[in-house]
């Protein structure tokens, strides 16, 4: 008998026990869902924390996208600007040597007019020739070319203002030069005035 309450005392506690088990697994349960439900919230913050992130990436992405474009642009249009002045100063600078060019091809004319005429006083004469030579040397530098008024009437640097029956020329051949022209860097500043024949 004694062996049999032994073995209920035994029965007993391992029920004891397992009861005991069962009451902590209960409550382990019943804290688990709160857990469960703490690590959810958690997650959802961490998820929302990450969406949040990826949206204002994307929007920095974005601007950062708009602002190099805009920066791109403003870059080419600054170039564009500095071509264009630069374009336009060479321009004006050879504008204002036509210009002054057209002031002193008068004088030239004038020069070479005086210098046709006879002249008693040599030195004199050669002094007006130095100056004239001078004056067409520097004309040159500056790309002044006189234009050839031998050979043929060409309209596009000729200009007929008289058409004469000559003998020994051909129709349309320059017969005198009343007026030279001259060309600035190719581009023709006065036209040669000239006698045409018919």
């Amino acid at each position: 008998m004694a062996e049999k309450q032994e073995k209920q005392q035994v029965e007993q506690e391992r029920a004891a026990e397992e009861v005991k088990e069962q009451v902590v697994e209960e409550r382990a349960e019943e804290t688990k869902p709160e857990e469960k439900e703490e690590k959810k919230t958690a997650k959802h913050k961490a998820a929302a924390k990450k969406d949040k992130a990826q949206e204002k990436l994307k929007i920095l992405e974005a601007e950062k996208e708009e602002y190099l474009n805009a920066l791109q642009r403003e870059r080419a249009d600054f170039e564009n600007y500095k071509k264009r002045n630069a374009t336009l100063a060479a321009s004006s600078f050879q504008n204002g040597v036509a210009d002054t060019v057209m002031v002193i091809l008068p004088i030239l004319d004038n020069f070479e007019r005086a210098l046709a005429a006879e002249c008693g006083d040599k030195a004199f004469f050669e002094g007006m020739t130095m100056i004239m030579r001078q004056m067409q040397d520097a004309l040159r530098n500056l790309g002044v070319e006189e234009i050839g008024a031998d050979g043929q009437f060409d309209p596009e640097v000729h200009n007929a203002v008289m058409q004469v029956e000559e003998e020994g020329f051909e129709t349309n051949q320059i017969v005198e030069v009343l007026q030279k022209g001259y060309s600035l860097n190719g581009k023709v500043l006065r036209h040669s005035m000239v006698k045409v024949a018919k």
